[in-house]
């Protein structure tokens, strides 16, 4: 399995305190939603820890990456700037610490989640979003059904982003829009 601790110290060098303490938050929501939801909570905890290993890396540490790897190019662009931190910390977790390929999919899309998500997915994805540091209109209301009914938790939290994001003019990135309609269209009311 993984060494947590030894994740933590890798991870700690390339994320400011803000991000850090976030993501063992993220951690932390991960567990509590694992157990709720009989899902494995070794992979939640080390892919709420990871999830945003890279979200702070500048500009050129991500061309790097994304020509290294062959990404996609289009992940540098404005309407992607939320993919691509996902995408390039699944590549390292991957190489780093040989995580699974659910785990590396959950981590990929945390800002956005994908259709047919697994329950390791929308664990990550919920717990980004409703952990204890995290603080916006309607987050309780998100909290609370994040215990009730998963689907119906995340279509709200897409839903809220979607209506923040449109509020400061943000283009939107076409896969949470892509989740969203299956959600909605796979969840019965």
């Amino acid at each position: 399995m993984w060494n947590i601790e030894e994740i933590k110290k890798d991870i700690r060098s390339n994320l400011s305190d803000y991000r850090y303490n976030h993501s063992l938050r993220v951690m932390e929501e991960a567990e509590r939603l694992a157990k709720h939801y009989h899902a494995d909570i070794e992979k939640c905890k080390v892919c709420g820890l990871t999830h945003d290993m890279c979200k702070e890396f500048t500009r050129e540490e991500n061309e790097k990456i994304i020509e290294e790897y062959n990404l996609p190019k289009e992940l540098l662009n404005s309407e992607n700037k939320n993919l691509a931190h996902g995408f390039i910390a699944s590549i390292l977790v991957s190489e780093k610490y040989n995580f699974t390929s659910d785990m590396i999919l959950a981590i990929r899309y945390h800002s956005t989640g994908y259709p047919n998500m697994d329950i390791l997915a929308k664990i990550i994805y919920l717990a980004d979003k409703i952990e204890k540091g995290k603080d916006y209109p309607g987050i309780e209301e998100e909290r609370y059904l994040a215990y009730k009914n998963i689907d119906k938790a995340i279509i709200l939290c897409l839903n809220n982003q979607i209506k923040h994001l449109k509020e400061k003019n943000i283009v939107i990135n076409k896969m949470g829009y892509k989740t969203l309609k299956f959600l909605e269209e796979s969840t019965i009311n």
